[in-house]
This record gives structure tokens, sequence and C-alpha cells, in this order.
């Protein structure tokens, strides 16, 4: 069993990678034993896709195992609405509905996709629309502090003023180009420099707007997340990040127009995860190369499609395969089904020796690989390999070796049970160990009993009856040598689709 004090000594031991620094560092947060975590939410344009999936189940790892280590965790995530973004725009005028009906209907859309993944909700989910005031008082702020200007068609950061500004990219502000950003139109607007970033645009005719110091318009993308980041956390932040695309240029200006207006360090750790491809190229929803969650879901199962976005370092790419889902939902099932048997197993009165030294010793390793390799800059693919190793050894035992104690079946569950909460988060109860209720159970065992009598009797075609039944409603029954063990099927679908990539 890992102790509170035994969690404690790993504290010191966690190792983040900082895209600020380029390299593992030990993490240290401003406030010991507190971590202020603030992350890239959706812009809700359009449903999310299994590549934003896969960053918003990193950050869930992230939080599920510091608060394992025993952090208090507060943590905010932005939801980019309507008239801070382009992009949203742009569907708004496609589509013919009122933003309020666009941003609404996918905010909602994007609240059950992530609960589909057993993600956990943020402290606060800070939706960008509702922090107009905050984001006016920062653009105020850093005019009055001479790092901003007023142009013809709105306001201007200074990058000049900044110079710091690109080390978070690695890039040299002269080597900038018209474009670069990819969220505005070829930036084409009236600024000084063609790296200024624009913190409050004037609205064009037909465009929702706000009324500001600086005439009606709306605020710039990147204003949002520092406005509403110190918000909700103060001026500096233990970890930050969200997809490698908001790298640049949305982080290194957030760091830019944070830290012109506090004069403090706006990040402490800065952390991006990788593209996920689809085929050749990245999926991103600006060229339609993209599965949404509920596809995946309904094709997949939301546990194989969450095991298959750990199995991989968040730092490296993934390539998405039908057969690696094939074999992710393979490796699944196996776990769900161990898992069960366990149960079942802890449910019979002990009958054998209870000393299994090296079955105890085998778990514990695995454990400590487990936890050290999320010590290790959250490496999920380890952690992973870590839990199927245990899987794989424990598996036939049921079945080969009766004398399985009781014990030792309470140990795996225990190990299993705080694996699984990290990894699968909310998932884990509901689709890989999910309980039945004492009294579905009490019947079961009662039939399972009446089974056991018609066999002793050898009415052999009256016993497969019940089991057949079981199994009819969703409920596997199993021979070993010693014991009966029952389980409950497998809850995650995965169904055939001409219309899967």
């Amino acid at each position: 069993m890992v102790t509170s004090q035994s969690r404690r000594r790993t504290l010191a031991n966690l190792l983040i990678y900082n895209s600020l620094t380029r390299k593992k560092e030990p993490f240290v947060p401003l406030e010991s034993g507190k971590v202020r975590m603030y992350t890239c939410g959706l812009t809700v344009n359009y449903l999310m896709h299994i590549g934003h999936a896969r960053t918003y189940i990193i950050w869930d790892v992230v939080k599920r195992f510091l608060e394992y280590l025993g952090y208090e965790i507060r943590h905010v995530s932005n939801i980019t609405d309507i008239s801070v973004d382009d992009n949203i725009l742009k569907r708004v005028r496609a589509s013919g509905e009122a933003f309020q009906q666009l941003t609404t209907r996918h905010t909602q859309d994007y609240y059950r996709d992530r609960h589909s993944l057993g993600i956990r909700d943020p402290y606060t989910y800070a939706i960008a629309t509702q922090h107009i005031q905050e984001m006016i008082e920062l653009v105020q702020q850093l005019l009055d502090r001479g790092f901003a200007y007023e142009a013809a068609d709105g306001v201007y950061f200074r990058i000049s003023k900044f110079p710091p500004y690109g080390q978070l990219a690695g890039l040299d502000p002269a080597t900038l180009q018209v474009g670069a950003s990819g969220r505005v139109d070829k930036d084409q607007y009236d600024k000084e420099h063609v790296g200024d970033f624009v913190l409050w645009k004037q609205a064009k005719p037909g465009e929702p707007f706000w009324f500001s110091p600086w005439g009606p318009g709306r605020p710039g993308w990147h204003i949002e997340c520092s406005a509403m980041s110190m918000k909700y956390l103060g001026p500096t932040l233990d970890i930050s990040g969200g997809g490698e695309d908001n790298l640049f240029p949305h982080h290194e200006n957030s760091i830019a127009q944070s830290q012109a207006a506090t004069g403090q360090p706006y990040v402490r750790y800065w952390m991006h995860v990788r593209h996920l491809n689809l085929g050749e190229e990245k999926m991103s929803k600006s060229t339609g190369n993209f599965l949404t969650v509920r596809e995946a879901v309904e094709i997949f199962g939301a546990s194989t499609l969450r095991l298959f976005l750990l199995a991989t370092h968040y730092r490296k790419p993934i390539t998405f395969t039908l057969k690696e889902l094939e074999r992710t939902g393979q490796r699944l099932e196996r776990l769900r089904q161990l898992l069960n048997r366990l149960q079942s197993v802890t449910t019979i009165e002990p009958n054998v020796p209870e000393n299994q030294p090296k079955e105890a010793r085998f778990i514990l390793e695995r454990r400590a690989e487990f936890v050290t390799a999320l010590l290790d800059d959250f490496s999920t693919g380890r952690a992973v390999n870590q839990l199927f190793r245990l899987v794989n050894r424990i598996y036939g035992q049921l079945e080969t070796q009766p004398d399985f104690s009781v014990a030792t079946a309470n140990a795996l569950l225990h190990f299993f049970d705080e694996a699984g909460s990290i990894l699968f988060g909310d998932l884990y109860t509901r689709e890989i160990r999910p309980k039945p209720d004492p009294m579905v159970r009490s019947l079961i065992e009662l039939l399972l009993s009446e089974r056991s009598r018609l066999r002793n009797q050898k009415n052999y075609q009256e016993a497969d009856a019940i089991r057949a039944r079981l199994q009819d409603i969703g409920f596997n029954v199993a021979d070993t040598q010693q014991r009966t063990l029952w389980w409950i099927a497998s809850v995650n679908r995965k169904k055939k689709s001409k219309d899967a990539h």
C-alpha cells in the first residue's frame, strides 16, 4: 500500500519537460503542496475531435497523478466562444445561426464529450465572453505601461518593447512574416511591425461587438487566456499548456502580454502535447481531416480510445490506425476480465495460505515502476506497459493455480484501482470495473448456487441454461478447479464502420 508519507517522498522526484527551457526540470510549485494550473480548452465552433481529446485526457492524467502524490490542484480551463475568435465568426456566417445558438450548443457538446471520456471538470471553466471586462482592463494596463498602442483598426501589442519575445518558440522576431499566426486573416491590420499582435479589434459591419474605450469591437484571441488565468490563479501559474499548435503564437503572446502587465513570470512550466495524425496529416478542423470524439466513442468505445491515446508519450506524435485500436480493445478486455475475476476470488472464503511472497514482490515492483514512469514527465506509455505486464502475468493464474490467495487478489485490486483511476479517470468505475448493485450480486450468487446443485446432480442441461441466461443479461461465468467465477460482460462497445478512418 502506498502511504501518504511515501507519496510525499516522491514529490521532489517529479520531472516535467518545460517547453520554455527545452529540458526536464524538477517540479517545484510556487506554493508548497499546491498547484496552479491553466490549460487551453476548445474553440466552440464545432464538435471536439480526437486530437483535442488527446490533449484534454493528458491534462486529466496530470491532475489525477498530482493529486495522487498529495498536491492540491486548482485547475482553470478556458472556453473560446464567439467573437474573440475569427474561426467562430466564419462558422456563424456559414451556418446562418445566431452566434449565441452556435456557441451555446457546442459548449454543451464540449461538456458532454469530455464527460464521455471520463475527464474530470476543472475547478473553473473560464468562458471568454463572460470576461470581456477583465480583458479590457488588461489592454488598458498594457497601454498605460507603453507596451501597446492604438491604431486605426484596434489596439496592438508592441513586441519591440518586450525583449524576451520569441523565447518560448525559439525564434527571432525579425524573422516573423505576415500570416504566421494562422488565426487572423493573414494579420492584415494597421500595425507598426509585422510581429505585433492584436489586443482589441474594431468591429466590422455585421460582427458582434462590445463597447470599449477604443470603440465597439472585440478582444483579440490571445488576451483572453492572460486575463482569465490571472483572475482565477494570480499573476504566476505553475503549469500551463495546450496542443503544440498553441505554442506559437498563442502562448508566446500570452507570455509577452502577461509579463509586460505584471512584471512577474507568467508560467513556471510550459507543457505541449504533440499532434494526433489521421493518415499522413495532422488532425485539424480547418482542413476537415478529423474524427469527432462522438464518432470514435460510438465505433471503438470510450475506454479503448482513452487507452490508445495514453499508450504514447504526450511529446510524441500518434498516428491513428484501426489495427492499433483493435489491439488496444483486446488489451482492455483482458484487463476487465481479470479485474472481475479477481473480485470474484475475494468473495470466496480463504482456503489457501495467504503467504505468496513472489506475487507480492511482483505487485510492488510493478507499482513502483508505474509511479516512476509518471514521475518522469508523465510517461503514460511506460505506465500503461507496467500495468499490462502485471495483467499478462496474472491473467491465466486464476485457472491454472487454484490456490490463488484472497490476499493477493486484494493486493492486485488495490493496485489496479489506483492505477486505473489515474489512467482511465471516471471511466474506470463506469466501464472498466463497474460494480453491480448488492441486490443484483445476491441474486446472481443465488442462481449460481442453484447451478452448482444442478451440476452436482449431473443435470447439466438446466445448469447450462442458467449460465446461458446470465450471459444473455450481461454476466460471464467461468468454472475453475475449486470455484465458479462470474463477472460483468464488456460494456466497451465496438462496431464496424465503413466511414472509420
